[in-house]
């Protein structure tokens, strides 16, 4: 799932061509490390390529529902990723689940995943502006919601309960459950939460002080910024286990992806940094069915991403697998935003897009998908 937010960080269209042709003598896959999945019929049921959609696009593309079938068997897709950006209670909806087409995917054997954001609606809501984070430099269009604030996650938990009432999906899953931004703290960019009610609950609560610390005053301190990085992380764990749990109060079977986040020549203390996730702690803490590394929009915006890009992700793999070494691990790519936004960069092509997928299932991921189904479609980019 792409959200707008993430063009704010768009980088520009590099010159070069994509590298479309996976050579094993040149790009060995990493070794698995012993990694063993512990397998159920339910994790087998997703196992392999996946892709997202936006269902409620398919109609006015004249896309039919045996026509969706026809394309996702093209790309040996397991299962499908149907995400929700805008808000949604959670109650039944023929206009977001489509019948037609749930009743074609699942009678073709093809699982459902349920995908929402984490961290922010699309347009308006009806959700309290007093659980909105607030960043440092407002963006418009776009509701961001904190994890400090327990009202906020208790109506997302009571959400799910609500949807698992309504549907039978394979898993449920947040992405972006995180803070919104890479580095833009050193730009005064969109990142939060730095609103009075965080800054509160950071300096009465977690620091235990009677008075409440300007964001200033948290960034130049350099020992209280350190805890804020930690009390950031520890909204995102909270936030991620909440949710497994009410999944699993409802239906054991369910499956719970948590989400990562994958950056090249990142580190994990960056990322736990300016995106608040600590995903060590949610795979041995939370103990997801599986966890997704997303690709950061720094690296799906890149013009000459080769598709081998995911070797470069090793360093988190790695320390996931060390964390757990029976950890579950899914990967995401965007193979159409790019071009989509941007008529002049290079399409991610079929045999770019089945190279990552071949690439990533030979490495040791259990499963991967991709944005987007629709607009993938609408660049006559299927096959």
């Amino acid at each position: 799932m792409k959200y707008a937010y993430l063009l704010l960080i768009f980088i520009a269209a590099c010159s070069g061509e994509n590298s479309n042709k996976y050579d094993p003598a040149n790009n060995d896959p990493p070794e698995t490390d012993g990694n063993t999945v512990v397998e159920n019929e339910f994790l087998e049921k997703i196992k392999g390529n996946s892709i997202q959609i936006d269902m409620t696009v398919l109609p006015s593309l004249n896309i039919t529902p045996e026509t969706l079938v026809s394309d996702l068997k093209k790309a040996n897709v397991t299962s499908v990723h149907v995400f929700i950006a805008n808000y949604w209670d959670g109650k039944k909806d023929d206009a977001i689940f489509i019948p037609e087409y749930m009743d074609a995917l699942k009678n073709n054997g093809i699982a459902v995943w349920l995908m929402m954001g984490g961290n922010c609606f699309y347009g308006n809501t009806p959700l309290p502006a007093a659980w909105e984070m607030e960043t440092l430099t407002p963006y418009a269009g776009i509701k961001f919601y904190s994890f400090h604030n327990d009202d906020y996650v208790n109506w997302q938990v009571e959400r799910v309960k609500t949807i698992m009432k309504s549907y039978d999906f394979i898993g449920i899953e947040f992405a972006e459950s995180y803070f919104p931004e890479w580095k833009t703290i050193l730009t005064n960019g969109v990142y939060g939460d730095v609103s009075s009610f965080a800054r509160e609950k950071f300096s009465k609560e977690y620091m235990h002080l009677t008075n409440v610390l300007s964001f200033d005053e948290i960034k130049n301190t350099p020992t209280t910024y350190q805890q804020w990085i930690t009390y950031r992380a520890d909204a995102v764990v909270n936030f991620n286990q909440k949710i497994k749990d009410a999944i699993k109060s409802v239906n054991p079977n369910t499956l719970f992806a948590a989400w990562g986040i994958g950056i090249r020549e990142g580190s994990l203390p960056e990322i736990r940094e300016h995106w608040g996730l600590d995903m060590e702690r949610i795979v041995k803490e939370v103990k997801p069915d599986l966890i997704f590394i997303q690709t950061a929009s720094q690296d799906w915006g890149d013009a000459a991403l080769p598709y081998h890009y995911l070797a470069d992700y090793s360093y988190i793999v790695n320390a996931l697998k060390k964390a757990d070494s029976k950890v579950v691990l899914g990967i995401q790519t965007d193979i159409a935003s790019l071009s989509w936004n941007n008529s002049g960069a290079p399409k991610r092509t079929w045999d770019w897009w089945m190279n990552f997928c071949n690439l990533s299932l030979k490495s040791g991921y259990y499963t991967n998908t991709a944005y987007e189904y629709c607009f993938y479609k609408k660049q006559d980019l299927w096959k």
